[in-house]
């Protein structure tokens, strides 16, 4: 009797247990808290990576220059150097589409992808990242630590067969667990996957994203301890006269995040100019980056010791001030020249170096009104990183998380708006959104255009068409267009060179005069002015294009100079790669 109704009992509880957890919002923070622990468990093997390669890779040279053996130091370009044509060789052979190591990659994987993350990020991205930075290429461990809690969220929802909508939401607990677990701040975590990389406040979301960043950063926590990011100073602000200095040093961080991203890209670009394989590129540029390193060791890396150093008063401001610019510098030839790394950690050491240079000529000038130097360095962190990230909610919880101090809350608050200000005057987009616009994404623009700016003319175009010499006669064209499908054909001369481009459309005229039929040429029917496409354009380029004299069809050149025709690009086949595109990322 005892053990039938213990029989009952324990299956009426089994029941309730799955009635509770067959709930939408209890199985997803079920399953967010699944992300949040492997998150937190990759995210500190990630760190170990980049320690280890460090130690094998750089680490031993400054330990015996520091006893003397200067000459060893020769040696750290060959480091970088070295690390980059790791990276390179493992771009060229599983990271064919070249996708970086930033917060650019997560962004579009939630607004166009629909969640969906390249299953080889899991792997490659740790990996590529703990060679660049560990090597002592001047790049963040942060961004690529989203990247992998991206892909953690992504795979936990690929085994679920989830929707489009749950594995959005999972990638983002995965994003949400990384910055968690990388500055010991769960807050921070939560509020970066809402404003940075889901664009989405929706009450639904907070569940899960709480309890992975939570989980996240207890797990990181057990296998670390309960470290802070940042050494950190006492914070107090001594006079309402600060609050001024803050608005200026917000101003002044403003303008140097616009100069890293007008450096950044300009670098980036000369790289993409040069004739070089892309496997040497990483290497080109980690040498450069490593012949400055010589000279400014605490530019090299992620930079957590120099930022440990200016936030606790242990550097010259003048030496903070150099490091802006090295840092700017060195972080562009990495990343420009195709490091695996992101731009979150090279902001915080220019925003830490401007703000303790800063805080220091302020304590010179007016001892009594202003608080320590590190403090300064401190806002000067979350100033920057809001103006080039665009995210100032992200860096003001997250600043007041690692300091438990309420009085930093309105410093912070007053230079991150003051620094988003600035730069906007200058740069239209944060540095990550101009990334995606290169690339013909606007996650702004809705998803619809996002999805058309990811597709390229290359990948669409027909490359099997037929031209039309100049010298050819009415008769000729009208047996070639019998044969052929088209209705558009590029006229071309000698040389191969388009002159014009002929459509069905133009001959009409011409068919009920049997006299033009051994007098008329190509070249006389053709018309001049010849709207082009290049491979590299995106389809919202085409469409664009295509709408301007409502073309179906134009011809696509790979040198505008020369105009040589490789290929045919119509407004049905612009359509059709758009709908398989949609059903893909919803699938």
């Amino acid at each position: 009797m005892f053990r039938h109704t213990l029989k009952r009992v324990a299956r009426g509880a089994l029941e309730s247990l799955r009635r509770v957890f067959m709930q939408e919002h209890v199985f997803m923070v079920v399953v967010a808290c699944v992300i949040g622990y492997f998150t937190g468990l990759c995210a500190v093997i990630f760190k170990w990576m980049i320690q280890g390669v460090h130690l094998v890779f750089l680490k031993e040279f400054f330990n015996r220059a520091s006893t003397g053996s200067s000459l060893w130091l020769l040696l750290v370009p060959v480091s970088v150097g070295l690390g980059g044509l790791i990276v390179g060789l493992l771009n060229h052979y599983f990271n064919p589409s070249r996708e970086g190591g930033g917060l650019a990659e997560p962004m579009k994987w939630a607004a166009v992808d629909q969640g969906r993350v390249p299953k080889h990020i899991i792997w490659f991205r740790p990996i590529a990242s703990a060679f660049t930075i560990g090597s002592g290429g001047s790049a963040g461990r942060e961004a690529p630590t989203v990247q992998i809690g991206a892909a953690v969220g992504s795979l936990v929802s690929g085994i679920m067969k989830a929707s489009s909508e749950r594995r959005r939401l999972l990638m983002g607990c995965g994003s949400a667990g990384a910055i968690a677990a990388s500055f010991n701040a769960p807050l921070g975590g939560i509020v970066f996957a809402l404003e940075v990389v889901l664009g989405d406040f929706n009450i639904k979301v907070f569940s899960p994203l709480i309890f992975s960043s939570v989980i996240a950063t207890v797990t990181a926590r057990h296998l670390e301890g309960d470290v802070p990011a940042f050494k950190l100073p006492a914070y107090t602000l001594v006079s309402t006269v600060e609050i001024l200095f803050f608005i200026i040093l917000g101003l002044a961080a403003g303008l140097v995040a616009a100069l890293f991203y007008k450096t950044y890209l300009d670098i980036g670009d000369k790289f993409k100019k040069l004739k070089i394989h892309p496997i040497l590129l990483p290497a080109v540029g980690g040498v450069l980056a490593g012949s400055f390193g010589i000279f400014y060791p605490d530019a090299l890396g992620s930079g957590y010791d120099g930022m440990n150093k200016v936030l606790n008063g242990q550097m010259l401001w003048h030496m903070a001030l150099l490091l802006v610019f090295v840092k700017i510098l060195l972080s562009g030839l990495t990343l420009g020249s195709g490091g695996s790394g992101g731009l979150y950690g090279p902001s915080l050491f220019i925003g830490s170096m401007v703000g303790g240079a800063f805080g220091a000529l302020l304590n010179y000038f007016f001892p009594g009104l202003t608080g320590s130097a590190g403090s300064y360095a401190l806002v000067g962190m979350g100033a920057v990183m809001s103006a080039v990230g665009h995210m100032p909610m992200t860096n003001i919880l997250m600043t007041f998380e690692l300091t438990n101090s309420y009085q930093i809350v309105v410093p912070i608050m007053v230079a991150c708006i003051s620094a988003t200000v600035a730069y906007a005057f200058f740069c239209k987009n944060s540095l990550d959104v101009e990334i995606l616009r290169r690339m013909g994404i606007n996650i702004w623009q809705g998803r619809e255009s996002s999805i058309m700016g990811s597709l390229f003319v290359r990948d669409v175009m027909n490359t099997e068409f037929d031209v039309l010499r100049e010298d050819t006669c009415f008769r000729d064209i009208l047996g070639i267009m019998a044969k052929s499908k088209a209705y558009y054909f590029p006229c071309v001369n000698a040389e191969g060179r388009m002159t014009g481009i002929i459509s069905v459309q133009d001959i009409r005229q011409f068919m009920l005069d049997e006299e033009l039929a051994d007098v008329v040429v190509a070249k006389d029917m053709a018309a001049q002015k010849v709207l082009f496409l290049m491979p590299d354009d995106n389809l919202n380029d085409a469409l664009e294009k295509f709408s301007l004299r409502d073309l179906d069809e134009l011809p696509v050149v790979a040198d505008p100079e020369k105009k040589i025709a490789v290929g045919m690009l119509r407004r049905k086949d612009v359509i059709t790669a758009y709908k398989k595109a949609v059903i893909q990322a919803s699938a």
